[in-house]
């Protein structure tokens, strides 16, 4: 690649990543949430209170306020996100607790846009990266989720981390680089329980697609780096409690998900908390089984409007662009101030990421299947097949596992950069079929524009 291409890629890039960085900090500058410590936030917060102060990893309140002279440990939650703000926690927590807090998550996710750009610039020519990463850079819900005292915008991180450790891999890949993508999916699955699955799509994927030579021996380091952290919550969880993990989470979001239109008696005012309203719900959750029962049974009694459900409303849902299970639009509680009311650049990116957000998700969805056309009609090395079709799986992963649990908007924000990536990626393939006016993969400096047979180094046939 000539030298001078090489700056204009930098400073565009840089240009991309500080934008990024100037919305993330103005938003946590500009923001006054109502009320900040409730809910999910006020649980990762005594979680990590509990960890400062007793070193037990509990929600129990009772021995922070005196009640009792330590917690009862529990594992209701995954630690990733109390361990992380466990850091932060001092003799108590302030105001000035949260903002450093919330500028630190506003500094990680302002290193996802650059690795976003790392990581599709592995399959997609260096414009078509930096787009995705523009995308990653002014998407709102990336941006203003950084405000509030939540798993996103540390799960977002770990994900297109793991991810970028991945495009990573030659055909002889350091095992060390191998070991580090199963302890970084891992620590993404101590965040965000959900990830935890994907190991088990993600291990025939290295075998199969991967572009190691020694495939076997690179799925048996994979995996060993996942077990390695996650073994070290199962032996806590099996020494403390007696258990391998708590699924009270995991019942508690497969029922949750079990109401069309996450309505009960398709009442408007129980959106997204239909089971509150519903006088059956203890005999509905006591059990996974008599969770199923009742939807086979709700199945057979309507089976349109469950089937309906269950494949096209869950995943609408999933990627609503509002925040339906919060406060509307960015908002997951609710906020006294926000930049997105007030200053014109916010106004914009957000008129801009509305107006494209449905298309980029049906963008995502048409790219995550072109990623699994033959090689002759990509013309793709092993190594772009391996990251495509990885940020394919992923995002199917995502789209079932969410089929069968709850589908709130909220669980999409930390896939948002795959999204972005996969839509870039479709448009480039739809704009090869129309024509030539697309670039080539990487730009001039990819191999195959200059005709050259990457596997044999022979020179051939673009695109061969």
């Amino acid at each position: 690649m000539h030298k001078l291409t090489k700056v204009w890629i930098f400073g565009i890039v840089a240009l991309i990543v500080l934008l990024g960085l100037q919305l993330r900090l103005q938003a946590v500058r500009s923001t006054d949430v109502d009320t900040p410590i409730r809910a999910d936030a006020r649980g990762y917060l005594v979680y990590a209170m509990n960890l400062k102060s007793f070193g037990i990893f509990s929600m129990s309140e009772a021995a922070l306020q005196g009640r009792v002279a330590a917690p009862t440990p529990d594992a209701i939650r995954t630690p990733g996100y109390p361990l992380f703000l466990r850091m932060f926690i001092g003799d108590a927590v302030t105001g000035a607790t949260l903002y450093k807090i919330e500028i630190t998550q506003a500094l990680v996710s302002t290193l996802t846009i650059l690795l976003a750009y790392a990581t599709f610039a592995a399959f997609l020519n260096w414009p078509l990266a930096a787009l995705a990463a523009l995308l990653t850079a002014i998407s709102p819900h990336l941006v203003f989720t950084n405000v509030y005292i939540l798993t996103e915008s540390l799960a977002c991180f770990l994900l297109m981390l793991f991810l970028w450790s991945l495009s990573r891999w030659q055909a002889t890949p350091s095992p060390w680089l191998v070991l580090a993508s199963g302890a970084l999916l891992a620590l993404a699955s101590l965040t965000r329980p959900w990830t935890q699955g994907f190991i088990v799509f993600l291990i025939p994927l290295v075998l199969f697609y991967s572009p190691v030579i020694r495939a076997r021996r690179a799925a048996l380091l994979l995996g060993a780096g996942f077990l390695l952290p996650m073994l070290f919550w199962i032996g806590r969880n099996l020494l403390t409690l007696g258990v391998f993990s708590d699924d009270t989470f995991l019942l508690s979001n497969f029922y949750q998900g079990t109401y069309p239109g996450l309505l009960y008696d398709n009442r408007p005012e129980t959106l997204a908390y239909a089971y509150r309203f519903d006088p059956r719900v203890a005999e509905i959750s006591a059990s996974l089984g008599a969770t199923a029962t009742e939807i086979l049974r709700q199945l057979r009694e309507h089976p349109l409007d469950y089937l309906g459900w269950y494949t096209l409303g869950k995943p609408t849902f999933l990627f609503a662009w509002d925040i339906f299970e919060g406060a509307g639009d960015l908002l997951i509680y609710p906020v006294l101030r926000t930049p997105y009311t007030e200053l014109g650049l916010f106004k914009v990116t957000h008129a801009i990421m509305h107006g494209l957000h449905n298309s980029l998700v049906i963008l995502a969805i048409l790219g995550s299947v072109a990623a699994w056309l033959p090689k002759s009609r990509l013309a793709l090395d092993d190594t772009q097949r391996f990251v495509v079709r990885t940020c394919a799986a992923l995002f199917a992963y995502f789209v079932l596992l969410h089929i069968i649990l709850n589908p709130l908007a909220r669980y999409s924000i930390p896939m948002r950069p795959v999204i972005y990536g996969m839509a870039v990626f479709a448009l480039w393939y739809l704009g090869s079929r129309i024509g030539p006016w697309i670039p080539p993969w990487r730009g001039a400096a990819h191999p195959r524009s200059a005709g050259v047979d990457q596997d044999s180094g022979r020179l051939g046939s673009p695109g061969a």
